[in-house]
């Protein structure tokens, strides 16, 4: 069965072409198109995604501009659509995904320095999660009966 109009996004942080994870994006990105899905990929080392949490990620001033607090700030921002650019395209990006992949190596058992900066970034507090609606509203909400 093949289901039409289906978006999938891929977040690749490798920076090797001739890597074994190059290669896991290329299949996946080949299999999803042949079953007709729109394939966006996100390529952070193509990118130069910048992985710094800083005051940068939000443009204007910050609401509390002597004691910053990066998760307040990101939130009003996101709230007044004042993201940095990068981030709010990333953002755009899950919003259309039906599917998201995340294809890195292990570093130290975990994510990459770029991957992770990633997810800070644009999983910010309002757009991924609040304290009410984490699965009831935004990106990951469940499409389930309940």
């Amino acid at each position: 069965m093949i289901i039409i109009g289906r978006t999938a996004l891929i977040v690749f942080a490798h920076q090797e072409r001739t890597s074994f994870n190059f290669a896991m994006k290329e299949a996946a990105q080949a299999a999803l198109e042949k079953k007709d899905w729109t394939v966006l990929v996100s390529d952070l080392y193509e990118m130069k995604f910048n992985a710094v949490l800083s005051r940068d990620d939000i443009t204007g001033e910050p609401k509390e501009p002597n004691h910053f607090k990066y998760g307040a700030e990101t939130l009003l921002a996101w709230k007044e659509g004042h993201l940095a650019k990068d981030i709010e395209e990333e953002q755009k990006k899950v919003e259309k995904a039906d599917l998201v992949i995340f294809q890195f190596p292990l570093h130290w058992f975990g994510f990459p320095t770029i991957m992770k900066g990633w997810l800070e970034r644009v999983f910010s507090s309002g757009f991924a999660y609040g304290a009410k609606s984490m699965f009831s509203e935004g990106p990951f909400k469940v499409n389930c009966p309940h």
